[in-house]
């Protein structure tokens, strides 16, 4: 996008995953991930008992609002030429992204970002295709911002802040982990794997941290999925003598139901279980250097010329 004389009307789409604001809307929302196939009563239970466990509701809806909040506030600063609006939409709960997509053509230009610095095009589909009606040369899509230099600086200050609260002699395991992802004929996902382990040992050189480990979690019950998991990787830790077990949820944005569930219940058990302690890196909710490295990809997409 180039300077003007009249000022630019700048639109910035951002899209998650979205989460339930309450028990009441967990159904809704797991019939939505299922494509219309809602829960049986004892999944519906299941998936109650898990929100219910981290306060009824997780943290993704009020941090990717603050991020929003502050992403619009360092984009203005940037584009001083520009009216700069940024909007969230979901894709499995209200305002849903076909909804908020479809009154977005009166800006000068729409630039699309998803909350997945780690974006590639088979990961990128399922959020674009609701767009597709409604996109057109005014668009532009930021496919991916790993590269972003302040992702990194954001997670190397706060492991750097965790590390100091290990006590003197604690032999840990670091363990960066993101979301796996099925394994299918035809498809792969090794940009996905790549971004994450150039993140991974980024923070690993910056802080000297011997022998991170990029683990899996979160995957589903059906098929075959991306190893190692993360369970395997605890149990691993405990076997080899391990004291503490760091996780870096490198491939989330916020604490949200993969953070707070898979990790700060279940993953906290099983360190238990095998007598060393749990330690987990706070998440990007309110860090400014996270918002930056948000900005870096829209506006390495606003300069980028078609």
């Amino acid at each position: 996008m180039t300077e003007d004389k009249e000022i630019q009307q700048v639109c910035v789409l951002v899209l998650d995953y979205g989460s339930p604001r309450s028990l009441e809307d967990v159904k809704e929302y797991y019939t939505r991930i299922r494509r219309g196939h809602g829960p049986s009563d004892e999944e519906l239970q299941g998936l109650r008992h898990k929100y219910e466990c981290i306060g009824g509701q997780s943290q993704l809806m009020e941090s990717t609002a603050w991020q929003v909040a502050r992403l619009q506030e360092e984009l203005q600063n940037e584009l001083p030429f520009a009216k700069v609006t940024v909007v969230q939409a979901h894709k499995y709960i209200e305002p849903l992204i076909a909804d908020v997509g479809k009154e977005l053509n009166h800006y000068d230009t729409v630039v699309v970002l998803m909350m997945n610095p780690y974006g590639t095009d088979i990961l990128n589909a399922s959020y674009l295709e609701p767009l597709k009606p409604f996109m057109n040369d005014r668009w532009k899509v930021v496919p991916h911002w790993a590269d972003a230099p302040t992702l990194v600086s954001s997670w190397v200050d706060r492991v750097k802040e965790t590390l100091c609260t290990l006590p003197a002699g604690a032999n840990p395991q670091y363990v960066c982990t993101a979301h796996s992802v099925p394994l299918m004929k035809g498809i792969t996902y090794d940009g996905y794997v790549h971004s994450l382990q150039q993140v991974m040992q980024s923070i690993a050189d910056q802080l000297q941290l011997p022998h991170p480990t990029l683990a899996w979690q979160s995957a589903g019950t059906r098929g075959e999925w991306l190893t190692p998991t993360v369970e395997m990787v605890t149990e691993q830790a405990g076997a080899e003598g391990h004291t503490h077990v760091v996780y870096m949820p490198i491939g989330f944005t916020c604490t949200h139901m993969e953070v707070s569930y898979d990790l700060d219940v279940e993953r906290r058990e099983q360190c238990d279980h095998l007598g060393i302690s749990y330690v987990r890196v706070p998440m990007p909710d309110r860090d400014t250097l996270f918002v930056k490295a948000m900005a870096h990809g829209v506006l390495t997409a606003l300069l980028k010329e078609g």
